[in-house]
């Protein structure tokens, strides 16, 4: 690939998430032998997920398929390359806040085209965010979001927060979400996590929505 085909690429998105050249992941390695690191190529279920992302989007897990992944890698490909976005993870707990910023945003950082990370050099490299030097833009994580705007939004395992901490699960309802703007975009992922709390509620409208018909608004949930 020469110089103007790799621009070109690079100036797709969806040729950033899904070729496999830019991002790297850790896998688990079932077989001795295998190799714990793999480029990123998005499986069926992470494909849908991105081909339909809207505004405001539930995920209510059955199984592991790779949803924290791809939205951290998306979260973390808006960062790298638009001006001044500030994405934000909210983890269950600190030990899955400092996982989650280690083996999915600072090793997809840490492993891209050597060319690449030197051209988005890090202004803020600390144990919970990357501030990029080249745009201001930066990619947090922790168990909130107190303050600032938003732009990009991912609650993992809301129903386990909402099942163990009523107040913080309050505080990302009342807080986090709505400091994020009608045209920013937030993903909701956990598993059921029982038949009550808000996670529960939350899919419940959006699943009765998506019966109905109707059209969504930018402030509902698909």
């Amino acid at each position: 690939m020469n110089q103007n085909d790799l621009e070109k690429a690079l100036s797709d998105p969806w040729w950033r998430l899904t070729s496999g050249v830019l991002y790297k992941i850790m896998i688990k390695g079932d077989d001795e032998g295998d190799s714990l690191v793999m480029p990123f190529i998005p499986n069926d279920s992470q494909i849908n997920f991105l081909e339909n992302l809207h505004y405001r989007n539930l995920i209510l897990k059955a199984r592991q398929l790779g949803f924290t992944t791809a939205i951290d890698l998306y979260f973390l490909d808006c960062a790298l390359f638009r001006p001044n976005v500030r994405a934000g993870i909210i983890a269950q707990n600190e030990d899955a806040a400092k996982t989650i910023f280690r083996d999915k945003i600072k090793f997809a950082y840490d492993n891209l085209p050597a060319e690449l990370r030197a051209a988005m050099p890090l202004a803020r490299d600390s144990q919970s965010e990357l501030l990029f030097t080249h745009n201001n833009s930066s990619i947090r994580v922790g168990t909130s979001m107190r303050s600032g705007t938003i732009h990009y939004l991912h609650v993992s395992e809301f129903g386990k927060i909402c099942a163990e901490f009523p107040k913080r699960a309050n505080e990302v309802i009342t807080g986090s979400i709505p400091a994020v703007p009608q045209n920013g975009i937030v993903c909701i992922e956990s598993t059921a996590e029982g038949s009550d709390g808000p996670f529960y509620n939350m899919c419940d409208r959006a699943e009765k929505l998506q019966k109905q018909g109707k059209d969504l608004n930018k402030k509902d949930y698909r």
